[in-house]
């Protein structure tokens, strides 16, 4: 099961980090994670708890939770019987379905469920394109299994396309609904992109791994797909149009809003609270009362000797007032200590849009942790290098550690999506802000000056730092299982200069 929990983590832009957790069902009742993440930083980077409070911290994080996607073959999108257009098709058919509320609801559910798996197909797509490429042999042709997978493309995008737009005359009706219409012409403009991007991908992996020979005809029914495609939007006006020399724009702004109304079927309600706030109260309010109760019995035995309104009563109220402030607030830090190792920050309630359901509870937190506390597996994962220590002076990293524990409803799934296909999972996609980082960074390029062969250069170094992660993968239950993945951020002060992926 762990082998498929992190799906990937890259760049979302110059300063945003994107990890993708999947989190799967399993067979009980209930499926239980946790995932820690652990971030080094080198200490000249000035990240401390006073500095980066957790406060802090949750700001630069954004969370969205949404369903797994089911994902189904190209082929089986336009001929299964579990596609979305089989379930559009089956509306469109029933007599006066455009004058029922539900009806229309329900159809536009399914046109938008249908541009979302035909996003998550694409990308499975291309994704296994890529594998098939990468195993071939150095210098070899290109593994006849990639080549299968292209035309799989060219031949059912085709089929798929047509499939969708052959609803047009069914919904061009001046009885639909204008909601309805509107729905049908945005995943037209989707599927249309999608299309659009992933023959310009396939495109250059053709041009790079094909043989001359075999490249021609390839490309040349590539090409035809897109060209298709952008006449298509052209001609209803879409305005998704990519023109060279243009800023581009509205192609920009309109892709955007599409990726999210079509996503938006996928998505949940999130609930966040801060945990354990009662018992905290409680237990403070505890901690009140028993220094309460010294300073009361201070004050009653020093009264009971020399009576009231006395010097020595005075004094001796004074000093309990000043033992019960310390007793209360040693207390209450020591509680907190406590509650900081047994309680998680927040609690997420992760429900269905319409709160119905309650598929899942997240928790999470975030502590600072020494190098001392680190678990030894953590840190074989880490595997310092001797320059590591070097460049903290030997004072170690500065160790954030943000764990995520989630329990997986299994039971609630299948009703809350009946009308989807199987639903196996959640996705956990969150994007880490990487600006507070850089504040203390120096120049990103630096001139050195080169003597060679008698002559002096100037050349130029460029000043990295490397911030390495360590994420943990526990399965709870079912079975206990661990798995460790590492990766390395390479920063610099103007942002994200790549991402390293390390084996463990």
């Amino acid at each position: 099961m762990l082998e498929t929990i992190q799906q990937s983590a890259i760049s979302h832009d110059r300063y945003q980090i994107e990890l993708k957790l999947d989190y799967e069902l399993g067979k009980g009742k209930k499926t239980h994670y946790r995932i820690s993440t652990y971030l080094f930083f080198p200490k000249s980077l000035g990240i401390t708890e006073d500095s980066y409070p957790k406060d802090a911290f949750y700001r630069e994080v954004k969370n969205y939770i949404r369903i797994k996607t089911p994902i189904l073959n190209l082929r089986d999108l336009v001929d299964s019987d579990v596609t979305p257009l089989s379930d559009v098709q089956q509306i469109v058919h029933r007599a006066n379905w455009y004058q029922d509320d539900e009806l229309n609801k329900q159809l536009i559910h399914e046109l938008k469920l249908f541009g979302a798996m035909f996003k998550s197909t694409l990308r499975e797509h291309l994704n296994l394109v890529d594998k098939r490429v990468q195993e071939a042999a150095s210098k070899a042709k290109i593994h006849a299994l990639a080549e299968s997978l292209i035309e799989d493309f060219i031949n059912h995008s085709r089929q798929i396309s047509s499939g969708y737009r052959a609803f047009y005359t069914e919904l061009n009706l001046p009885v639909v609904k204008e909601d309805t219409f509107l729905a049908y012409t945005l995943v037209d403009e989707y599927i249309s992109l999608l299309i659009e991007e992933s023959a310009t991908e396939l495109f250059k992996i053709v041009s790079k791994h094909f043989d001359k020979a075999d490249q021609a005809k390839c490309l040349e029914y590539l090409n035809q797909i897109v060209e298709n495609e952008r006449a298509h939007r052209t001609s209803y006006g879409y305005g998704s149009i990519l023109k060279q020399g243009d800023a581009n724009e509205v192609y920009a702004f309109r892709a955007s809003v599409l990726k999210k109304y079509v996503s938006s079927i996928l998505h949940l309600s999130t609930d966040a609270q801060r945990e354990g706030r009662g018992m905290e109260q409680f237990l403070m309010a505890l901690v009140a009362g028993v220094s309460m109760i010294f300073a009361t019995i201070i004050a009653f035995y020093f009264q009971s000797i020399y009576g009231n309104f006395t010097f020595p009563v005075f004094v001796a109220l004074v000093i309990g007032y000043m033992f019960k402030d310390r007793i209360k607030e040693s207390g209450r830090a020591l509680l907190s200590n406590k509650l900081k190792n047994i309680l998680f920050d927040r609690r997420i309630n992760i429900k269905t849009l319409d709160g119905k359901y309650k598929l899942a509870v997240l928790r999470e937190k975030v502590t600072f942790i020494s190098e001392n506390d680190l678990p030894k597996s953590v840190l074989t994962a880490r595997h310092k290098d001797p320059f590591a220590d070097l460049d903290n002076e030997g004072m170690g990293e500065t160790i954030i550690c943000h764990t995520k524990d989630i329990v997986l409803d299994a039971n609630l799934f299948p009703k809350a999506f009946k009308g989807f296909p199987k639903v196996n999972g959640l996705n956990d996609i969150i994007r880490y802000n990487i600006q507070p980082y850089l504040r203390r960074m120096a120049d990103p390029v630096e001139e050195q000056f080169l003597l060679e062969n008698g002559q002096l250069k100037t050349v130029h170094t460029q000043k990295v730092y490397h911030v390495n992660v360590v994420s943990r993968y526990k399965s709870i239950s079912p079975g206990v299982e661990i798995l460790y993945k590492r990766m390395r951020l390479v920063l610099t002060r103007k942002g994200i200069k790549r991402i390293e992926y390390i084996s463990v």
